[in-house]
């Protein structure tokens, strides 16, 4: 898989994808993961890649053609399975897109600043626009960060136990049961006797009850959706 996210402040991605899992799918030759910076091909003399909106108002316009020229040139190497906008007003984030996502070949994440893009950029050139909830950021790279994860994290060979993410929380529309670790008692809390049994029928359905009765306490919105 190849994800080329578009930025106006690449120095931002670095941390997220210098450590941990997403590093380790790097070095292992899983995932491509490159930045590219917009104000790198805006045609201003002064590198300028915004600008004020038609109609008057507060707050700046990230320019069309730095953008154009960027996605046409990606678009000109190979080809990609969407273009990504991040954005509050895209469609919410939730594990089944990651799923999907997770499939494809090649990706690009473009990440918005100021009141966004113009809009003939999300007309003509977007397939996919995301949001990873309803609040605004001052840009978009954590917010490409996030997917970029919840993606790369499926991928086969990233996780050392592979069957790990199949597991987690959504996966099958329910949160994850509680877990514990050793030792089995500490400070007088101990861990549930089922879990130490060995019993693993047991273990399974102790294991749904608790996720089907946590998402009901604390998700309830994830069953009614399923109804």
């Amino acid at each position: 898989m190849r994800i080329d996210i578009l930025t106006l402040l690449p120095e931002l991605l670095n941390g997220p994808f210098s450590a941990s899992i997403m590093k380790r799918a790097q070095d292992k030759g899983l995932v491509e993961i490159y930045f590219h910076n917009i104000r790198d091909y805006s045609t201003d003399k002064h590198k300028n890649v915004d600008d004020y909106q038609y109609g008057g108002g507060a707050g700046m316009v990230m320019s069309i053609e730095p953008i154009v020229k960027l996605i046409e040139k990606l678009q000109g190497e190979r080809s990609y399975d969407e273009v990504i906008y991040m954005t509050p007003d895209g469609v919410l984030l939730e594990q089944s897109i990651c799923n999907d996502l997770s499939l494809k070949g090649n990706l690009i994440l473009l990440c918005g600043h100021y009141k966004g893009i113009d809009e003939r950029i999300r007309e003509h050139f977007i397939t996919k626009e995301i949001s990873i909830g309803s609040y605004v950021l001052s840009g978009g790279e954590i917010a490409a960060a996030v997917l970029t994860d919840a993606i790369v994290r499926l991928l086969p060979g990233v996780l050392n136990d592979e069957t790990s993410a199949l597991t987690d929380s959504f996966q099958d529309n329910l949160l994850s049961p509680p877990v514990y670790t050793r030792p089995p008692e500490f400070r007088g809390w101990k861990v549930p006797d089922v879990l130490l049994s060995g019993n693993f029928p047991k273990i399974e359905k102790w294991r749904e009850e608790k996720a089907i009765e946590r998402t009901k306490d604390r998700r309830p919105d994830i069953l009614d959706n399923l109804q």
